[in-house]
């Protein structure tokens, strides 16, 4: 004699799957409820094999690493730590107004960088 049928077994595995599962919501992923207004944010240059990079930290995590210049041809780095540091502060400066951490080419003139 058959105890349960397929289909009561089927309907008991999933009540029994589904009682187990979380009631919790779904949950937004950190960066999203992260409060941006408390965030650390650190700029540091560093030397390469011809010239100065710089990197940006948010939360002691690495977010940007640029060991040459951007927007400028080629893979030139910086000529000096000051350079590195002006185009990294700038960075950092749009990371805090929550704006995207692109830079142009009249933004390194401004900066005085040489190019």
């Amino acid at each position: 004699m058959k105890l349960f049928s397929s289909t009561s077994l089927f309907f008991i595995t999933l009540f029994i799957f589904c009682s187990c599962r979380s009631n919790t919501a779904a949950v937004t992923p950190p960066e999203v409820m992260h409060n941006k207004d408390s965030m650390s944010i650190g700029a540091y240059a560093f030397k390469t094999s011809d010239g100065w990079g710089y990197s940006i930290t948010v939360d002691d995590k690495l977010f940007i690493k640029q060991s040459t210049m951007p927007v400028v041809e080629g893979n030139r780095s910086f000529v000096s730590e000051a350079d590195a540091l002006k185009v990294a502060n700038e960075v950092m400066g749009k990371i805090k107004l929550h704006q995207k951490p692109t830079l142009q080419k009249a933004d390194l003139q401004r900066l005085g960088v040489i190019i």
